[in-house]
C-alpha cells in the first residue's frame, strides 16, 4: 500500500496551498520510490514551546531511520500502521513528537497477486496535491552527519481503495491535516482516512520499474509501454 508516489505540482503552487515558504524540490516526479526524498510539512525547527507553532516545507528521505544506540542506522521502514504506532518502539516517539504531512499529487496501488498484479493511480478528483499523515525522525551518525527521514502512516482501506488492497495511506483533507499535526496522540490514533474525493485509475505496468520516472507512468494499460523488467513494491 502506497509503495510509490507522484509529485508533479510546482513548489510555488504547493507553498500557496499550505501557506508556507517554497523550497527547492527538484523536477516533477512520476515514480517516487522508498529511499528517495519526499516533500513534507513539519513543525519548523525554529519553533519553541514559548512561541506560536510555525510550519515549514522539508525534503525527507522516505524510509524512517530511528535512533540507534550503536551509532549505526537501523533498517528503514517506509510505512507505520496506525493501530500500533503509539506503542511500537520504532515509531512511538516520532508519533508523539514529530508528526508531519507527506505531500503528493497521487500514489500507486497494486491489485492482484504475484506476477498478476495491476498498478493503479490514486489521486484527487481535482488533481491538486494533498497530504498523507506521516512521522519523521532524525538520525545522527558517528561522524556527526544527520539524516532526516519519514514514514507514511497507513490505516485499514476504505472507499475505492478497499477493492485494491486491505491497507491505505492516511489521506487527510484540509481539516484533518491540521488535527493530525496538533491533536493528542490518542486523538491522532483514532483518525481515519478521507476517501470521498479520491479516484482510482488503472495505469500501465511501466510504473512497476523504479527506473521509469516520466509521464508514461500515468498512461492507461492500453497506451503505456511495457517495461523490460518489473520491480514491484511489496504486497
Amino acid at each position: 500500500m502506497c509503495g510509490r508516489a507522484i509529485l508533479v505540482s510546482s513548489v510555488e503552487d504547493i507553498a500557496e496551498i499550505f501557506g508556507l515558504a517554497p523550497i527547492p524540490i527538484g523536477p516533477p516526479r512520476f515514480n517516487v520510490a522508498p529511499g528517495q526524498d519526499v516533500l513534507a510539512v513539519r513543525r519548523a525547527s525554529s519553533s519553541s514551546a514559548r512561541e506560536p507553532e510555525t510550519r515549514e516545507l522539508a525534503m525527507l528521505r522516505w524510509g524512517l531511520v530511528p535512533w540507534s544506540k550503536d551509532g549505526k542506522p537501523k533498517s528503514k521502514t517506509i510505512q507505520a500502521r496506525i493501530e500500533t504506532i503509539a506503542r511500537a518502539p520504532t515509531y512511538r516517539e516520532a508519533f508523539r513528537m514529530r508528526r508531519c504531512l507527506v505531500i503528493v499529487d497521487g500514489f500507486y496501488e497494486w491489485s492482484g497477486t504475484g506476477q498478476h498484479r495491476h498498478p493503479h493511480h490514486v489521486r484527487l478528483e481535482s488533481k491538486k496535491p494533498f497530504a498523507i499523515g506521516g512521522i519523521w525522525d532524525v538520525f545522527q551518525a558517528d561522524d556527526g552527519s544527520l539524516l532526516e527521514s519519514c514514514a507514511v502512516v497507513t490505516t485499514p482501506a476504505q472507499g475505492p481503495i478497499a477493492a485494491l488492497h486491505d491497507r491505505m495511506p492516511l489521506v487527510l483533507d484540509d481539516e484533518s491535516r491540521e488535527r493530525w499535526m496538533t491533536a493528542s496522540p490518542d486523538e491522532a490514533q483514532r483518525m481515519i482516512a478521507t476517501t470521498d474525493r479520491l479516484v482510482v485509475l488503472p495505469v500501465s505496468t511501466w510504473v512497476n520499474d523504479v527506473r521509469n520516472d516520466d509521464p508514461r507512468c500515468l498512461l492507461s494499460p492500453e497506451e503505456g509501454p511495457k517495461p523490460a523488467q518489473t520491480t514491484l513494491p511489496f504486497a
